[in-house]
């Protein structure tokens, strides 16, 4: 019983001063498009680039593989209910649409932040 306390009150203080932000901004440009994700958990951060051609995409999806991503994608629709429940304790703030040069490229920038939802007060009243 005294482990059950301990762990509910260890588990409760994490959730409560659990923090997450992901940073997320896409560039669309005519040829390419570049995406760039900054994630932290409590203090660790972690960023992904990822610049994506669209000819590269084109050439490497035939024409068989179309039917194949219809039948293959729907056996993960069970698994959408859960991710809704995880869904309702973050949010989508501060989005913004800009134009944005990339090199010699002219781009179209689209930047969000998504951040947890768990209002944070102090456990002790003033």
């Amino acid at each position: 019983m005294g482990v059950l306390i301990i762990l509910f009150i260890v588990g409760g203080t994490i959730f409560i001063y659990f923090n997450a932000r992901i940073i997320c901004k896409i560039n669309l440009s005519a040829s390419f498009a570049t995406i760039s994700i900054i994630f932290k958990v409590f203090k660790n951060e972690h960023d992904f680039y990822r610049k994506v051609f669209y000819a590269e995409i084109l050439r490497s999806t035939p024409d068989r593989y179309s039917s194949y991503v219809n039948l293959r994608s729907k056996r993960y629709y069970p698994y959408l209910k859960h991710l809704r429940k995880i869904a309702r304790f973050f949010m989508v703030k501060n989005i913004s649409l800009y134009p944005e040069c990339i090199g010699s490229y002219s781009s179209f920038a689209v930047e969000f932040m998504v951040v947890n939802n768990i209002i944070k007060r102090p456990l002790i009243n003033k």
